[in-house]
């Protein structure tokens, strides 16, 4: 059976908190305290691949969610790569979908996980990954962040505000090991205000959002396209322009479609397939993006700009969150001395407006 820290607070007469420490080795803990648990862990033959830390070269993590966004795999990508150049040993599981992998990287000697998922995934190590900005400080983050529109076709970067210290409260080393420790967070309410101005700047109304069928961050989505509408106070039926359908290309062209007859003239849509399946959708009906119906899409992919018309959308700054996750990751292993600022940095997506969006016909 497998024991639990509790078990091994129990046996020491200490904290969990103090285990943790021990465990972590961070944070000051008197030699004798350290002994009793160290003991304890011992008698009651608790082993942990967090106790490899003095290994040569640690193994980390780097996982992207099951069925993950073309952004999702970039930023595992280019952690992967920055950590890899730390001399760090590097699995990529997936993570969410199936807890197996990850728990054979963990079996393995993993130390910590490091993933762009915006859910808490409950992990028995440091779990360093990105959050949603909170609706309780959007508003005053808000005016720390910007977003605007790019006409040149480049990726886009979201203007981020530091990263808490380890130790300190919200900080990206903060909390017991095996603790969420978030790395960056994702202004989704400000990158989806962002792309309802653009919108209604040229005269669209009735706009819907497709989306994923599961995952968290289809949820984060409708929830702030749910908050931020335009029309969310004119009494109609918001949910009526929601189609959540499979992150696929025939989604996509149903969902469009359906979008379409429920009077919408324009659509923001979560993942790159359903955007490809958005225009294939309405050219089988002879439609024509975006004189019948304008397109934002969340996260830039290299194929956005060669779609037909290349597609407007919501672009990520993958070398900011990558650099924010890497950062934390590595003071958390006590790689880096490097100090951060004092709270997580905030990505606000940013609009790359291109031709599948134009004005509304009357």
């Amino acid at each position: 059976m497998k024991v639990t820290l509790d078990e091994v607070a129990a046996r020491a007469g200490v904290s969990l908190a103090t285990v943790s420490r021990v465990l972590g080795r961070r944070g000051a803990v008197a030699e004798a305290t350290r002994a009793k648990v160290l003991e304890a862990m011992h008698e009651l033959g608790y082993s942990r691949s967090t106790l490899l830390h003095d290994a040569p070269r640690r193994l980390v993590a780097v996982g992207a969610p099951g069925n993950p966004e073309h952004w999702q795999v970039q930023v595992c990508t280019r952690v992967a790569k920055a950590l890899q150049d730390h001399d760090l040993l590097v699995t990529r599981p997936l993570v969410e979908t199936d807890p197996e992998p990850l728990r054979i990287a963990i079996d393995a000697g993993a130390v910590a996980l490091v993933t762009p998922t915006l859910t808490s995934l409950h992990t028995d190590i440091p779990c360093i990954r990105v959050d949603e900005q909170s609706a309780t400080t959007s508003d005053e983050l808000g005016r720390q962040v910007t977003g605007g529109a790019q006409t040149d076709g480049t990726a886009a970067r979201g203007t981020a505000t530091g990263a808490a210290p380890a130790g300190e409260p919200g900080g990206p080393a903060a909390g017991p090991a095996g603790a969420d420790i978030i790395a960056a967070r994702l202004d989704l309410g400000g990158g989806m205000t962002t792309a309802f101005e653009h919108l209604r700047a040229i005269g669209h109304r009735r706009i819907g959002l497709i989306c994923n069928d599961s995952g968290e961050l289809a949820v984060q989505l409708i929830r702030r396209f749910l908050a931020e509408h335009p029309a969310r106070n004119l009494g109609l039926t918001l949910e009526d322009w929601i189609a959540r359908v499979p992150k696929s290309f025939s989604g996509g062209s149903r969902a469009v479609l359906e979008l379409k007859d429920a009077t919408c003239t324009a659509v923001i849509v979560q993942s790159a397939l359903q955007l490809h399946g958005a225009l294939h959708g309405l050219r089988n009906r002879h439609l024509q993006v975006p004189r019948d119906m304008s397109i934002v899409g969340f996260g830039d992919s290299p194929t956005m700009k060669f779609t037909g018309p290349p597609a407007t959308v919501l672009g990520l700054d993958l070398e900011g969150l990558s650099n924010a996750l890497v950062a934390a990751t590595l003071n958390t292993l006590r790689i880096s001395s490097t100090g951060l600022p004092t709270v997580p940095p905030v990505f606000r997506p940013r609009l790359i407006a291109r031709t599948s969006t134009t004005a509304a016909r009357q």
